[in-house]
């Protein structure tokens, strides 16, 4: 198991930030399957799927702002409104109309991370908060995160971990009715 942390009682430094989310290229260029809030709704993760099998947990820990956004031009979004683009089977059952498919169950991190410097947002939480803020964003071809945050831990899952997303099986969509 990898398990990289800078931070906790020291203070991250930018190029520490930058180091680990360069690391082994784990958030460039590959699979987003899973990204959101912690149970407790301090932390945020994102679970990478890299090409080579395995699977990695950046948790941003103490973030006071969380933005995600999409990363899909409006001409894509209007070509891929219909619920087929959100079942991979189905849209492939249709004929496999141009659009954005969501079905698919991730997104592509390209270009992937950027620590932004000088961000006004990380100061000023930094100033509110009275700890040394940062603050990422994490570009992919569905949507883009921005995160401010304190610290980060990068962890490798193992096949059976509770966290350990089951790759070319989407969840089936729930329904109310």
């Amino acid at each position: 198991m990898i398990h990289f942390t800078w931070g906790g009682e020291q203070l991250l430094t930018p190029e520490q930030i930058r180091e680990a989310l360069s690391t082994d290229g784990l958030l460039f260029d590959t699979a987003i399957s899973r990204h959101g809030f912690t149970p407790y709704m301090r932390d945020y993760e994102v679970v990478v799927v890299v090409p080579r099998g395995s699977q990695h947990v950046f948790r941003f820990s103490h973030c006071p702002f969380v933005e995600v956004f999409t990363g899909v031009r409006d001409e894509v979004w209007r070509h891929s409104w219909d619920d087929v683009f959100t079942d991979y089977s189905a849209w492939e059952a249709a004929g496999q109309p141009a659009g954005y498919v969501w079905g698919v169950c991730d997104s592509l991190a390209f270009p992937g991370p950027t620590y932004l410097e000088d961000s006004k947002l990380a100061e000023e939480w930094t100033s509110r908060l009275g700890k040394l803020m940062h603050e990422v964003l994490i570009q992919t071809n569905g949507h883009n995160i921005r995160v401010v945050f304190h610290d980060l831990h990068i962890t490798e899952l193992r096949e059976g971990d509770a966290d350990w997303v089951r790759v070319g099986t989407p969840p089936k969509p729930t329904s109310n009715s």
